[in-house]
């Protein structure tokens, strides 16, 4: 195998690096917790510090990112065919498709996509750096990609973006039911944050023991009496009273 064949394999293997580095850094830096970002940044975090900057600007980042991933991806398919055109002659088109396929969704999509959905928070801290230079890099090329794609939306009648589908109350809800289905947060912890979220809604009368169902103990009983009454009750403070409570 002469060097004009193996310099061009080399290329189409970095160039598949690159295209693995591009679709996992997407997954963790979509996928990461906004929430866990935030904890780290007010705790001096560097890395979450850039993973905020980030995803502050979405529409941008993936953008970024998808452009540097087509670009690396064409690359490698027009590498490939040219490799293998020039070895299978005519027949290496066909082949070329397959096998660049192949090689795309397993190493360069699925792994690294799989890796990152499992671990976006590391994941995402790790890419931050690089990724941020890519942005800037990539700003003018972007912008021009994003003026194109507002254009075609507002032409095809969806150029309005709608707010939020869930306010950041349901989104609560559904992040502590969802941990309480995976065993993570218990019923009791479950029913006092879900009630925290409650509470504007609460008014005095929801709250109150009535008086008749108030356990209360007469101050008058000896000694003995009232310790026992107070050891055997599971309320940590208990009204004391003299004659009528």
């Amino acid at each position: 195998m002469n060097f004009d064949v193996i310099w061009p394999i080399a290329a189409i293997l970095g160039l598949l690096v690159l295209s693995a580095f591009f679709s996992g850094s997407e997954t963790a830096l979509t996928a990461a917790s906004k929430a866990r970002m935030l904890q780290l940044e007010k705790d001096g975090n560097k890395a979450a510090i850039r993973v905020n900057r980030l995803i502050e600007d979405r529409e941008r980042l993936i953008g970024s990112i998808l452009l540097g991933n087509n670009l690396v991806n064409n690359l490698a398919t027009a590498l490939t065919t040219s490799v293998l055109l020039a070895v299978l002659g005519e027949a290496g088109l066909g082949y070329a498709v397959i096998l660049i396929t192949a090689l795309i969704l397993i190493f360069s999509e699925v792994m690294p996509k799989t890796f990152a959905i499992a671990n976006p928070d590391r994941v995402a801290m790790w890419v931050a750096l690089p990724i941020g230079w890519l942005t800037m890099i990539l700003s003018p090329a972007v912008s021009a990609v994003q003026a194109v794609v507002r254009g075609a939306l507002y032409l095809l009648g969806g150029g309005k973006i709608e707010g939020p589908v869930l306010s950041a109350q349901e989104e609560i809800r559904g992040a502590i039911d969802m941990h309480h289905q995976e065993g993570q947060v218990g019923k009791s912890d479950r029913d006092m944050l879900l009630g925290a979220l409650n509470l504007d809604e609460l008014t005095v009368a929801d709250v109150m023991v009535h008086r008749k169902n108030i356990r209360a103990i007469d101050a008058r009983l000896p000694t003995r009496e009232i310790v026992m009454k107070v050891l055997s009750s599971q309320h940590t403070r208990i009204p004391f009273h003299k004659g009528n409570p």
